[in-house]
Parts: structure tokens; C-alpha cells; sequence
């Protein structure tokens, strides 16, 4: 084990202490064996916690958090094919799983309704509604535009009173991960970034950048990303490629004086980040998005590496913004046509880098997507972080490698 893992180890086990012993409920203090009830079926929307788990049962449960539950399908209830995923490889390492909402929890009795297999030994045949127990571990996996307007906050402040470990925390904004980058030495990881004080801050900065872009600290998807570019003197270009309720791509030329009108409102709740040189293949634009996730020693292991191209004159790289998601090996063809070279591994080393700093300062951070950007000078750059990187970008085999790494990282917070 490294490093991080041991002391990620020794932080979870000191908020552990006593956990095994602890049960919240109306009796107030019990035995050990009260922590391991069971649950038996009873059909649709029936369920008790009923029995006791025998002393030496080690089976550990872990509890995934989420409103996407079971549905049926062909006659059969099953989740969404990555929870069937993670429900395998538990399996293989000895644990259950429970799909749960985090608002179907009674944390008076310590028991959830959720859904289990059927057969755990299965999770592709039937799932099954029951009351079981408080999990040893949960994995927070509620929606990101949910989470943002705290759909899980009971869960989480639940979880750390009755000391469950959770995975991942609540993690920084934009501004706050650029402080923690600071705080480990590592500033150069990012692109000169600043919050907007003033109107004048932005185009000072444009007109010693040429380019920058204008970033809400708390925004995911490309949403109201703006880039500024000076086109001469007292002619800016302002351009964006998702404007939430104004709609898509937006193109427009400002005077300086019509610039500091629009940029008033921004003052305060923007980042203002230095334009970089990216990387161009067949003449657009490039970036990587490198997904990690830490395993069952609790160390950073890469999920993938997936290349995005923007669309022509595309603000932003991002698929729902109109990006386009390319195969790696495809990218690399198309580079070395231009000449180029892909340095996958400065990519991968920066981002594990990143990723140790983070889980450093957030013990129990898991899961992580990096938004990486190398310039035409070869220099490799975090543009965003995604505390929920969007499983749609991985592959078949990308996404058996996060079931296990999943799998293993709850094991890791549940010993």
C-alpha cells in the first residue's frame, strides 16, 4: 500500500472508531449482531428487517445512493447496467450491494429501503425491494444537477453522524481547487486563473492574454463558458457555445465599453482563466478527458483516457456543447499526420498528480475526471475537474475497470 492509501487508512479508521458498535434507535445502545440485520422479501413493496446475521458473517453491505432505481424490463427488475457492474464485482470480493434514494432512509431505526438482487451471486437476473440495514460504506451517486441543489445533504450529514465512510465528498468549486493546488505547490497545473473583482480586471487581462474565458465557479457542462478575444483595439468577440435558457451557440463583437456592461453582472461568481494554445488535430481543437478512480489499497488507478475534439471554432470541447468524442488510437493517427505526438504519459502523470493532491486535503475522494489540455508547445494543463465525470464517455472496458475499481474502494473505507 502507498503512501495515500495508509494515511487515507489511518483518517477513515480514526472516523470508524466505535462504528461497529453503534446503533441508532430507540433502545439507544445494542450489540455488535443488531448491526447485522438481514432483510427478508415479501413481494412488491413489502419488506421487513427480520433476523439476526451470525457473529462471524463478514460480509460487508455497500450502499449505492441514487435516484435511479430498478426498473423493469422483459419481465424482469434490474438497474442501470453499470450498478450491475459494481454488483458483480462486490460480489467477487465478498460484499452486497443496495441501490437506495438517499431520501429512503430512516435513520431512527438504522434502516434503508432499497433493492438488492435477487441472487447476489446474479445481479443481471431480478432485483428485489427490502429494509435492510445501515451499509458499511455508501457510494453518493445522486444526479450533479441534484446533488448541487442538495438532494443528498441529509445523507451526507446522516452518513458522518452515525460515521458511515462516504464516497466521494463533496468536493471544490472551481476557485476552491485551484487554492488547493496552490496549497500542495503545484500551481502550475492550471491556467493562470483569477476571480473577477471588476469589469476592468477582465479586460486588462484580455489585452495581455488575447485570449480568456470567463468560467461561473460553480458550472458543469460547458454551460455559460465564455471566450474573449481581442480582436484589435476596442473590438472584443464574445463567444459561447451553451447559454442555459438563451439557448446554444452565441457569437457576438463588443466595443470595450459595451464589454464592461456585459461583464458587470459576472463580477464575484466567475472565474476569468487564461486562454491556452491547445493542441490542434485536423485542425481543431483538443483536449483529454482522464477519468481515475482509486482501488481496493485506496491508490489512484487510471479508468481512461478519452479525447475530445471541439466542433469548428467551439468554445468548449464537451459533447453536449456539440464536441465530438474520438478514439484514442484514431487521435494518434490523425496527429502523427500533422506531425504531432500525444504525451499520454505527461497526461496520465499530471492528472494522478492532481488527484493524490486532492485526496490529501479529502480523504475519501474516489472518483475524479480531469479535463486536460496540452498546448501546441507540449505543456500539460487541468482545465476543469469533474467531481461526476459522465459515464457515457468510457468504453466496455473503461467501465469494467471502474466496477471493479468501485467495488474495491468501498472494501478499502469498509475494513
Amino acid at each position: 500500500m502507498g503512501l495515500d492509501g495508509a494515511r487515507s487508512r489511518r483518517l477513515v479508521r480514526r472516523q470508524l472508531v466505535g462504528r461497529a458498535f453503534f446503533f441508532v434507535g430507540t433502545a439507544g445502545r445494542h450489540k455488535r449482531t443488531v448491526r447485522h440485520c438481514f432483510a427478508t422479501y415479501h413481494g412488491e413493496g413489502t419488506s421487513e428487517v427480520v433476523g439476526v446475521a451470525e457473529e462471524g458473517n463478514k460480509r460487508k453491505l455497500l450502499g449505492i445512493a441514487t435516484t435511479s432505481l430498478p426498473s423493469v424490463r422483459g419481465g424482469i427488475r434490474r438497474p442501470a447496467p453499470h450498478y450491475v457492474r459494481i454488483a458483480r464485482a462486490a460480489a467477487r470480493m465478498g460484499m452486497d450491494v443496495c441501490l437506495f434514494d438517499p431520501h429512503h432512509v430512516n435513520w431512527q431505526t438504522g434502516s434503508v429501503s432499497g433493492y438488492m438482487p435477487e441472487r447476489p451471486q446474479v445481479p443481471e437476473g431480478n432485483w428485489v425491494k427490502r429494509t435492510m440495514r445501515l451499509p458499511d460504506v455508501i457510494y453518493e451517486n445522486v444526479y450533479v444537477h441534484l446533488a448541487i441543489r442538495g438532494y443528498s445533504a441529509t445523507l451526507r450529514e446522516q452518513a458522518k453522524r452515525h460515521q458511515i465512510p462516504l464516497f466521494n465528498p463533496m468536493l471544490p468549486g472551481k476557485w476552491k481547487m485551484i487554492s488547493v493546488l496552490r496549497q500542495a505547490g503545484m500551481s502550475d497545473a492550471t491556467p493562470e486563473t483569477e476571480r473577477i473583482a471588476s469589469s476592468e480586471q477582465v479586460i486588462h487581462r484580455v489585452n495581455e492574454w488575447q485570449t480568456a474565458y470567463v468560467k461561473p465557479i460553480g458550472g458543469y457542462g460547458g454551460m455559460n463558458v465564455y471566450r474573449i478575444e481581442r480582436l484589435h483595439a476596442d473590438r472584443y468577440r464574445v463567444s459561447a457555445d451553451r447559454r442555459g435558457s438563451h439557448g446554444g451557440k452565441w457569437r457576438k463583437v463588443m466595443s470595450d465599453a459595451q464589454l464592461r456592461t456585459w461583464l458587470r453582472p459576472r463580477v464575484g461568481g466567475y472565474l476569468l482563466q487564461r486562454g491556452l494554445q491547445l493542441l490542434t488535430v485536423g485542425g481543431r481543437k483538443v483536449d483529454f478527458r482522464v477519468v481515475l478512480h482509486r482501488d481496493e489499497h485506496g491508490e489512484w488507478q487510471l479508468v481512461g483516457m478519452v479525447p475530445k475534439v471541439a466542433a469548428p471554432d467551439g468554445v468548449v470541447t464537451n459533447i453536449i456543447a456539440g464536441g465530438e468524442r474520438v478514439p484514442m488510437s484514431r487521435l494518434v493517427q490523425m496527429a502523427e499526420a500533422d506531425g504531432k505526438t500525444i504525451p499520454l504519459e505527461a497526461l496520465e502523470t499530471r492528472a494522478r498528480a492532481i488527484a493524490r493532491a486532492l485526496s490529501r486535503r479529502y480523504p475519501t475522494t474516489a472518483l475524479v475526471g480531469f479535463d486536460m489540455a496540452v498546448e501546441e508547445d507540449g505543456s500539460v494543463k487541468m482545465i476543469e475537474m469533474n467531481p461526476k465525470p459522465a459515464r457515457s464517455l468510457l468504453d466496455g472496458p473503461m467501465l469494467a475497470k471502474l466496477a471493479d475499481y468501485q467495488a474495491g474502494f468501498a472494501k478499502f473505507l469498509a475494513k
